[in-house]
């Protein structure tokens, strides 16, 4: 191989002088420098006939804001010829509202490609072209996936600033398994410009087509973050070939979906257990339970969640897969195979409820326990009504007449009670005492509210102080009213205010006040950031946030289903942004005389993400958008309601300390 720095200087000579050889026509044969170029030259012959332009045409209406004008979709970017009259390119280059785009042949000339097909899982489009556009394309041939090899040369080729040359930059595979199995790895140079274009090896053979497939496992979730980074990723040709006949007929393949939650939050040292079964989904009907685990997927060992999530993430909805899970039936445990074909979506899943709130619980402390305390119960729920009472025990469920499944935690009983539908009944072992005794309790939803005497008022204790989460690289640490530390495991809400922040010296003391008894009782550890920009919140606090939240964790312990983000005015719609970046961490959202943010992407809830979501308006009224944003939400499976206070000066934080204890309901 060539010395890397030779490798870049081939990338900019090549991407300049296209196939055509630049300044070494007269290399030696016998030079290992000039046999190389003189490969990549040839490599790139070979292929292209097979790269296209593809330009915009029309709008994307993702790409048009409510008072923005219509611009088109994105500038122009390649595509590849994977079968005659078959072009393959990105939903980069053509988003899923647009029909048709601009194919520039290699000769020049234009012809209309017509969508028949899309890949939403790899963010891929497939455009047929007119017959005597395909008489000049080429079909080049793919790479089979046993000759891959890490450290092989890659050359990503685009067209895009020269249509009568190929750009091209030059790298190795560094990876042959990327994108939860969906993708190879370059570190070739590759941007907008070559999304679309193929990956070739050095002998002009297509190992995959480039797209801006996610780096979720970094948290880069957009797919274009990686632009320039030395990462590039493109979905083998051979997988794109094998579904081809599909996306030829004009069908949508999206991703398959299973419908379980895991037990464990680290998809990479997390065993593959199963907090969650959905009802109705694939799981559910091919027999597997909450408790579970999976033990073979396909045929391939499993021991961590990240090796499922490589069998599973590059199906396709329809298509089955093969499970061994390990099931523990009472003091003994047995291997059970299943097949579940996969579906193409659940409906919304709107979390049900048995009225049981568990006892405060730190995640370092929670599993191993002998069942779950009840801390206390909700009013006229399905528990109250059945009995149950504040220092009970749940020590097994079981629904359906399957054998009763030990409880060792909390999260355990969350998945259980998360696999139900409201009407469902879930038995249920309490233990009192020294007594057990069995409940049927019916799923029903869950409140819109917190009523003011939900919980039993909690014993005054020590008053809260008021501190400075100081924490390696946060400018402005916000502050914290930390209640005393005997208050044992604490709810935690994140509070930002209206003009941004908390601030320091008298006004942070100021700010913190209305929250200090409150705070005390409710044992919840409440706060209060300051903007880096005191004009308005921003991406940096975003950051401080988190790592703040990181610093909270090393001084007292902290119930993670008991945290909560909260705001006013744009704080409000801050809040909801906050939420997303942090993820599941954060379960409930309140948005105080607030709107969500105009950007915002309502995904459809599901067990492990899911949020109580709250709106409070003063008496002039709220944002007109409030209602549309609730019904959005509701629409979407969120649990929504309204602060049962009606907005004065100062934050409402009994009611919001209230709301953070209650987030614990299940």
């Amino acid at each position: 191989m060539m010395p890397a720095t030779r490798a870049v200087r081939w990338a900019w000579a090549i991407a300049m002088g296209g196939v055509v050889c630049c300044g070494h026509a007269d290399a030696r044969s016998d030079d290992p420098s000039g046999l190389e170029e003189q490969a990549f030259q040839a490599a790139v012959a070979r292929v292209a006939g097979a790269v296209v332009r593809i330009e915009p045409v029309g709008i994307s209406a993702a790409e048009v804001g409510a008072s923005a004008e219509a611009t088109p979709a994105v500038g122009p970017s390649t595509g590849t010829v994977v079968a005659a009259g078959r072009v393959v390119t990105t939903s980069f280059a053509v988003p899923k509202d647009v029909p048709e785009a601009i194919v520039v042949l290699p000769s020049g000339k234009r012809a209309a490609g017509r969508v028949v097909g899309r890949d939403l899982s790899r963010g891929l489009v497939v455009l047929a072209v007119d017959a005597a556009a395909a008489a000049e394309l080429v079909v080049p041939e793919p790479a089979p996936r046993e000759a891959l090899a890490v450290g092989q040369w890659t050359l990503a080729v685009g067209r895009t600033w020269d249509i009568a040359v190929p750009s091209v930059a030059v790298g190795v595979l560094s990876a042959t398994s990327r994108a939860w199995g969906k993708a190879v790895q370059t570190d070739a140079s590759v941007s907008p410009a070559n999304y679309g274009g193929p990956l070739v090896d050095i002998h002009g053979r297509v190992i995959g087509i480039l797209a801006p497939l996610p780096a979720d496992t970094a948290g880069m979730t957009s797919g274009t973050e990686l632009y320039d980074a030395g990462i590039g990723f493109a979905v083998p040709l051979v997988d794109i070939v094998r579904v081809l006949p599909n996306l030829r007929d004009g069908r949508t393949l999206t991703a398959g979906i299973l419908g379980i939650g895991y037990a464990a939050r680290d998809p990479f040292t997390g065993q593959a257990t199963i907090a969650t079964c959905r009802a109705g989904s694939p799981a559910a009907r091919a027999g597997l339970r909450t408790g579970d685990t999976v033990v073979v997927a396909d045929g391939q060992p499993v021991t961590r969640i990240a090796e499922l999530r490589n069998v599973l993430a590059p199906k396709y909805a329809g298509d089955t897969v093969d499970l061994v899970v390990e099931r523990r039936e009472g003091d003994r445990s047995e291997r059970v195979a299943v097949q579940a074909t996969l579906a193409e979506s659940l409906p919304p899943w709107r979390r049900p409820m048995i009225g049981v709130v568990p006892a405060r619980h730190a995640a370092d402390t929670d599993a191993g326990a002998a069942g779950v305390e009840v801390g206390w119960v909700w009013p006229d729920g399905p528990a109250a009504r059945a009995g149950v009472e504040p220092g009970d025990t749940v020590t097994a469920v079981a629904a359906d007449g399957a054998p009763p499944q030990p409880v060792d935690s909390a999260a355990l009983l969350a998945g259980a009670v998360g696999g139900f539908e409201a009407g469902r009944t879930l038995t249920v072992t309490i233990r009192r005492g020294t007594t057990e005794r069995t409940v049927d309790l019916a799923a029903v939803s869950l409140p819109d509210v917190v009523p003011a005497d939900a919980e039993p008022e909690p014993e005054p204790g020590a008053p809260a102080t008021v501190e400075r989460l100081e924490a390696a690289e946060i400018a402005r640490p916000p502050l914290v009213v930390l209640p005393d530390a005997k208050a044992g495991p604490l709810g935690v809400l994140v509070y930002f205010g209206s003009p941004p922040g908390a601030g320091d010296g008298e006004a942070g003391s100021k700010a913190a006040e209305p929250w200090r008894e409150v705070a005390a009782r409710q044992r919840v550890a409440v706060v209060l950031p300051t903007a880096v920009d005191p004009q308005r919140w921003g991406r940096d606090d975003i950051r401080a946030v988190a790592r703040a939240l990181d610093s909270l964790r090393t001084r007292r312990p902290v119930d993670a289903s008991r945290i909560a983000v909260a705001g006013r005015g744009p704080g409000g719609t801050f809040a909801w942004l906050v939420a997303e970046a942090l993820g599941p961490a954060v379960r409930g959202v309140a948005l105080l005389d607030a709107a969500l943010p105009r950007q915002a992407v309502i995904e459809p809830t599901e067990p492990g993400r899911s949020r109580w979501v709250l709106f409070a308006v003063p008496l002039s009224g709220g944002p007109p958008k409030v209602d549309a944003d609730r019904a959005a939400l509701g629409d979407n499976g969120y649990q929504v309601g309204l602060l049962p206070d009606v907005l004065g000066d100062g934050p409402p934080a009994e009611a919001l300390c209230r709301w953070v204890e209650s987030l614990g309901l299940l």
